[in-house]
């Protein structure tokens, strides 16, 4: 019983902390709340964030609560688990609209067909004025290493599995550089 007392002191006494400036005594309330900011981690799946992206959500939830946080109402822990829970949501949601955009243009093909509806014909993409080699070189000067290595692994010039041991990488690591190659490609080569 002794303990949770401490505990719950110790958390007051942060919560003040961070209220005054000190921003030290954050690190110390997320510490405190580590075992919930895992469950809430290991409950949520939303695609391509990794455990430091939660971990680094955690800490600016945890900050911005305990700044608005009222010491004379209720405790600290509901309201933190609640705004933790709720930013985890948000994003579930929020990744779940992003896949189901293409869904909800889409129509059946008995749709189409009953309603006499062609394909739809695609639009054609202007021929840049710029000699596509400029481009290219334009291009590759803006790519990271680990980006270039993308370049090489989707032209089929490397092997995955070697740029992954060689660069001491996971598979998510290099699928991002690959979205951010694409990224790059498009802005430069379609503009």
């Amino acid at each position: 019983m002794k303990s949770i007392k401490k505990a719950s002191k110790n958390e007051t006494e942060l919560i003040m902390q961070i209220k005054n400036g000190e921003e030290e005594a954050l690190i110390d309330l997320c510490y405190l709340y580590k075992p919930l900011i895992n469950k809430v981690k290991s409950m949520y799946h939303v695609r391509y964030y990794d455990s430091q992206d939660w971990d680094q959500d955690a800490l600016i939830i945890c900050h911005d609560s305990a700044k608005k946080f009222d010491l004379k109402k209720g405790k600290f822990s509901s309201y933190y688990k609640t705004r933790l829970t709720n930013h985890a949501k948000s994003l579930v949601r929020y990744d779940n609209a992003y896949r189901r955009q293409a869904l909800k243009q889409s129509i059946s093909l008995e749709t189409a067909r009953k309603n006499n509806l062609s394909p739809m014909k695609k639009d054609s993409t202007s021929i840049p004025e710029v000699p596509l080699s400029e481009n290219i070189a334009i291009l590759t000067a803006h790519l990271s290493n680990l980006e270039i290595n993308a370049l090489l692994v989707e032209l089929g010039l490397k092997n995955q599995d070697e740029i992954l041991h060689r660069l001491n990488i996971s598979e998510l690591t290099l699928s991002r550089a690959h979205s951010r190659l694409a990224q790059k490609m498009r802005k430069t080569l379609l503009n």
